[in-house]
């Protein structure tokens, strides 16, 4: 409950204050800057006006997820002066009007902390409480889809007030979605309207649009600025407009929401610039991100909304490759990372490389083909991997690739990819083809013997350039299943490689995996599937694409033995 007369911003900053050690240093500036203010003349701090928009918060914005659904949405004493600051700064403008200092705010905090709640609970207010007439509101994002996250829990919480819902129409898009809201009221003898709007990338109508209220959500993954630049330049006109930002952080330099983020930095630095709020949780320079009390200091709802066993099992994945790292750091410690980082640490694959002495005698054993074709510059790669044990009945991964490459400009190859081709051929990890294509019958012959060494169940193949040649190999008895190179398909069986590799359980021979496998970038759609990227990766990744081709059956076949069992159930196998 909001105490009248109570100022929380005070008592947050005292907070701080008191104990510096447990917040990151964009916070202590943050309060470094309101004791400054506390001293100005030009402006002064309303307390009242501060604590009834955070009363109508608690008031009318509801839980819509989790184990809080249904019930009002308690303010933290974090999100009380972020709220505090920006409606309780008042100054007098131009016209004598008494005006909102805060224009525009940006806040950052890591992922599960409420962020969306805070932005919903300002839209709200915007449109509902404030009472400046007339207003337009829009959610913004990267697209329709992300817009959804702030639209539909304020859809929810005013289906669930029955004071909001009076007067009031939500219209709704596909599959259910929230499009639009209009509440329509009387100002005495004036019949008015508010507006809510989910903002896609059409950007031609913001010109007189008259925006009173912007939620800018998740900026890291808008990456064009002219949305953002546009609806800040339509709201230079208005007294007192507000745009809200509120992210975690992202991947990559060139986002819209890193250009914000620094911008915001130097005002926290500077002070500079009145209109803008700032208030980041990051950690300090410097920081140890295996540290517990380091997770604490960046995520203000430890022990709240911030499960800390979640983030212990979010730190072991994180462990096992440099694409899980950076997820871990942006998401959850609110780190902005390399866009363009490789999603495998090389010491954790590495260890996987054995010299071919040690994959055994692998005749006759059952056997599951990737296919990954190209034509001229890129590398083609057959790789045969084997379902196997270790001496525990632990199950293992074999691999064993040969690849294909036109021996046309072989120097110019060599020097570019940096790899020694010709070393590799003659240790029979290597096929050149002569002149400038790859010759798929040196590839068809390859499976073809493969087809008399090995128990071969199936070929995988990547769909790009093979139709000819899946032709010839189903010709040969083999069945071919095709494996299409997109997240939905291939995201199971790359969760699956990254936990092997962080297991030990694959070994493979040949030093072109390794080459690949290190060069792998990911691509993530957005239910947060991903597989490899070849446009993004900067250097050749063939071979591993054929091995996740086989591993999307390989994954099924690998069962531990319990110890004692294995040479009974290799015995079912092969008796």
């Amino acid at each position: 409950m909001i105490e009248p007369g109570v100022n929380y911003a005070d008592l947050f900053a005292k907070e701080v204050r008191k104990n510096k050690k447990k917040y990151p240093k964009t916070v202590r500036l943050a309060i470094d800057r309101w004791y400054r203010w506390k001293k100005r003349k030009d402006i002064w701090f309303d307390v009242d006006r501060a604590n009834e928009m955070m009363d109508w918060v608690e008031t009318f914005i509801v839980h819509t997820k989790g184990d809080m659904v249904g019930k009002p949405f308690i303010l933290e004493p974090w999100e009380k002066f972020i709220y505090s600051w920006i409606y309780g700064w008042i100054r007098k403008n131009e016209k004598g009007k008494t005006v909102r200092v805060t224009r525009e705010s940006y806040v950052q905090v890591p992922k599960k902390n409420g962020k969306t709640l805070i932005g919903v609970g300002a839209l709200g207010y915007a449109m509902y409480g404030e009472g400046t007439l007339s207003v337009n509101c829009y959610a913004c994002a990267s697209d329709f889809a992300q817009a959804q996250y702030a639209a539909q829990p304020f859809a929810d919480s005013i289906l669930n007030n029955p004071v909001l819902l009076e007067g009031t129409k939500i219209f709704k898009g596909p599959k259910g979605t929230v499009s639009s809201i209009t509440y329509e009221y009387l100002d005495g003898d004036l019949a008015l309207t508010n507006k809510f709007i989910v903002q896609t990338k059409n950007i031609e109508n913001i010109e007189g649009s008259n925006p009173f209220f912007i939620l800018n959500d998740e900026l890291h993954k808008q990456e064009k600025m002219e949305q953002y630049d546009n609806f800040k330049s339509a709201q230079i006109s208005l007294p007192q407009p507000l745009m809200f930002n509120i992210s975690t952080a992202g991947k990559g330099s060139s986002s819209v929401g890193m250009r914000v983020y620094r911008e915001a930095k130097e005002v926290l630095k500077r002070d500079d610039n009145d209109s803008n709020f700032v208030l980041i949780y990051e950690p300090d320079k410097g920081y140890d991100w295996t540290d517990r009390k380091v997770w604490e200091m960046c995520n203000p709802n430890w022990g709240i909304s911030v499960d800390s066993t979640a983030l212990e099992s979010a730190f072991k994945t994180a462990q096992r490759s440099a694409h899980s790292k950076a997820e871990f750091l942006t998401k959850h410690l609110d780190v902005f990372v390399n866009g363009a980082e490789n999603f495998f640490e090389q010491d954790q694959v590495e260890s996987c490389l054995v010299p071919s002495s040690e994959l055994g005698n692998l005749m006759g054993e059952p056997c599951y083909i990737g296919v990954d074709l190209s034509k001229t510059r890129d590398l083609t790669c057959v790789s045969l991997n084997f379902p196997s044990w270790d001496e525990t009945g632990k199950a293992v991964l074999k691999v064993k690739q040969l690849y294909f490459i036109p021996n046309e400009d072989l120097d110019f190859r060599e020097k570019e990819d940096n790899v020694p081709y010709r070393d590799l051929s003659e240790q029979g990890f290597v096929e050149f083809c002569d002149g400038k294509m790859i010759d798929q019958e040196q590839i068809l012959e390859f499976i073809s013997d493969c087809m008399d060494l090995y128990d071969v169940q199936q070929v995988n193949y990547d769909p790009a350039m093979s139709s000819k040649l899946v032709e010839k190999l189903e010709n040969l008895g083999l069945e071919c299943i095709e494996v299409p190179q997109y997240p939905k398909v291939l995201n199971a069986p790359f969760d699956d490689v990254e936990r092997l590799f962080y297991e030990r359980r694959i070994q493979f021979d040949n030093p072109l995996m390794l080459y690949c496998t290190l060069n792998v970038v990911a691509i993530t759609n957005m239910n947060g599937q991903k597989a490899p990227s070849k446009r993004q990766s900067k250097k050749k990744i063939d071979g591993f694409v054929a091995f996740l081709c086989a591993h999307k059956e390989t994954m099924e076949q690998m069962e531990d033995v319990e110890d004692g069992q294995l040479d009974e159930y290799l015995g079912s196998i092969y008796r």
